[in-house]
């Protein structure tokens, strides 16, 4: 017969697994049909159960979408802070900028995610704590940049924070340009581009 403690670590894995499957069931629905678009109904629909089932772990929508977002920005950071890290640092930037690149270029919903907080003033229903978590998981990613940038260019910190801040810039807009797929309508190629900035980052 199972100990109370074997019964507690199951209803707790459990529970894991349920919030896991409503997750892993919103963002396939954001995926197809957007986040504006996206309702609890229908994650619920994808996930198999009813709407009931999800408020024990998500007040709406925009909650769901925090608890992706942030996911998906900690995954981006672990990724990033592997690369900026190892191998020479002649390399850490480009090797860390295109590493960034590459991450959202195979993940458009992230991408998707990740701009969803540029609209408007914000996605309404974050809240405060949210957002401030969110966002502060996004300066470490861009801390990374400058880390990398740190490594292969002997700049004083405060030109490292403007010199980050810029990468991140042409990253974000190089990626919008490519999953609008605007770059191929201008005939241009992503990993062209990317290779010509770091180019000129490193001359300078």
């Amino acid at each position: 017969m199972p100990t109370s403690s074997a019964r507690a670590d199951r209803n707790e894995r459990l529970s894991a697994l349920r919030r896991q499957l409503i997750l892993d069931a919103a963002q396939r629905v954001f995926e197809r049909d957007g986040l504006e678009k996206t309702t609890i109904r229908a994650i619920a629909k994808e996930a198999g159960c009813t709407t009931g089932a999800i408020y024990p772990w998500f007040a709406g929508k925009e909650t769901i979408y925090g608890a992706l977002l942030d996911e998906s920005l900690q995954r981006l950071h672990s990724h990033l802070a592997d690369i900026a890290r190892a191998g020479s640092a002649r390399m850490s930037a480009r090797n860390t900028i295109h590493a960034f690149f590459g991450y959202y270029a195979e993940r458009r919903t992230d991408f998707s995610l990740g701009m969803y907080l540029f609209q408007g003033l914000g996605p309404r229903g974050l809240g405060r704590d949210m957002d401030e978590k969110l966002n502060a998981r996004l300066r470490q990613c861009v801390d990374l940049l400058g880390f990398a940038l740190a490594r292969t260019k002997a700049w004083p910190p405060e030109a490292v924070a403007v010199e980050q801040m810029n990468c991140f810039t042409y990253l974000m807009g190089l990626l919008l340009l490519l999953h609008t797929h605007r770059l191929k309508s201008l005939d241009q190629q992503a990993d062209a581009l990317l290779d010509n900035y770091c180019l000129a980052l490193e001359q300078r």
